[in-house]
């Protein structure tokens, strides 16, 4: 369980590595805290597992049942080594054995347990000792702390550890539990292992993939944009102008608009609460995500200030003007904006004159170090003026 949870934590940090890059401003943030939390805590707790992995701590109960189930035994040490590690400040120590058990063939195995600084001496090579064997046919055993209750019969018995044949070491993974081997869900032995291999990386691919799914939308002009050699998507193209808008009208609800400012990275609406209402909010649209800014800055001072989205031939006012600046000589036209609106009304007989109810209008500018250049033209992209 804690592999999944350490590949689980790599899904999310995968994930959020791809947010971030593809994603608007802020998203993801939160994958940083949970992946690396998932990822040091598991780490610490395996390491941690894997140093006290073979430690038998056999119960009282386990040790009593095995006695009467007639597994007793008793054991020779043949050496003892120190792994380095201390726990409570007490060696954890390997102990090479020589079993006898009270029926059938002597045996070797190896024995992890915390061996008291104090009792060292009682575990030096040759000390004999009361054992039990945990499971009927297995190698797992726990010495028991008492060897005065071993037999000095018992002890000539033990045969040389020459003569009893190679260590046998319990299956990895398994903890023996009265009297039977318990295995984990996911075993850690050889056997199983492509399996394992496999679902842990099905873990962490689909926990990458739940994290992306929200911005599924900018992944994928990011995918287009990387043939272009960019990040992220233009959104002044017409394929992507055109999407945008028609996330903002689904998100607003309608598709009345007041002013709409088109950049390479993000589109800012100023769009009515309710189509024939001055109450307007501001929307913005950034890597495949409408976001709602609230009550716009500037509110409208009249209702005709608005238009409709469809008034406006999207997919064709990037083209046209990036060819326009391109013919006055403006190559660069990575920062160009196009801004879309009503134009002022100049007629000095209109109740609304002053106020930008006049015809409908897409502004732009292309500008190099030393000069720029203004231009406007109508909605459906014809008409193209310089303005300044």
């Amino acid at each position: 369980m804690l592999r999944l949870l350490f590949f689980i934590g790599v899904g999310i940090g995968a994930g959020g590595v791809v947010v971030q890059l593809v994603g608007p401003p802020g998203a993801g943030d939160w994958t940083i805290a949970v992946s690396l939390t998932l990822i040091v805590g598991t780490s610490i707790l395996m390491a941690v597992l894997r140093t006290a992995r073979g430690i038998s701590p056999a119960s009282d109960a386990d040790i009593a049942a095995a006695r009467a189930a007639g597994r007793s035994a008793v054991a020779r040490v043949d050496a003892i080594r120190q792994t380095g590690t201390l726990i409570n400040d007490q060696p954890l120590c390997e102990l090479d054995v020589t079993v006898l058990p009270q029926t059938g063939a002597a045996f070797r195995t190896t024995v992890r347990r915390i061996v008291k600084i104090v009792d060292v001496p009682r575990f030096q090579p040759g000390s004999i000792h009361s054992a039990v064997l945990l499971v009927p046919d297995g190698p797992e055993i726990a010495l028991v702390d008492a060897p005065e209750e071993t037999p000095a019969a018992d002890a000539s018995r033990i045969p040389p550890a020459a003569q009893a044949g190679p260590i046998l070491r319990p299956e990895p993974g398994t903890v023996p539990m009265g009297g039977r081997r318990r295995r984990p869900f996911l075993g850690v032995g050889r056997r199983g292992r492509p399996v394992r291999f496999v679902l842990f990386a099905a873990t962490a691919l689909i926990t990458a993939a739940a994290v992306v799914a929200p911005y599924h939308v900018a992944v994928g002009q990011s995918i287009s944009a990387l043939q272009e050699g960019r990040l992220h998507a233009d959104l002044r193209s017409p394929e992507h102008l055109t999407a945008a808008v028609d996330a903002i009208a689904a998100e607003v609800g309608h598709r009345r608009l007041i002013s709409v400012t088109v950049s390479a990275d993000f589109i800012s609406v100023t769009a009515p609460v309710r189509p024939g209402e001055l109450a307007s909010d501001s929307w913005m649209y950034r890597a495949g995500r409408v976001d709602h800014a609230g009550a716009a800055p500037s509110q409208p001072r009249s209702v005709a200030q608005e238009f409709g989205a469809d008034e406006v031939s999207w997919e064709a006012l990037w083209p046209v003007a990036e060819g326009a600046a391109t013919d006055a000589g403006y190559a660069n036209t990575d920062d160009m904006t196009l801004s879309v609106s009503r134009g002022v009304d100049s007629d000095i007989d209109s109740e609304l004159f002053g106020q930008q109810t006049g015809p409908l209008r897409v502004v732009f500018s292309a500008r190099d170090e030393y000069t720029s250049v203004f231009f406007d033209m109508l909605p459906d992209a014809t008409g193209v003026e310089r303005s300044g």
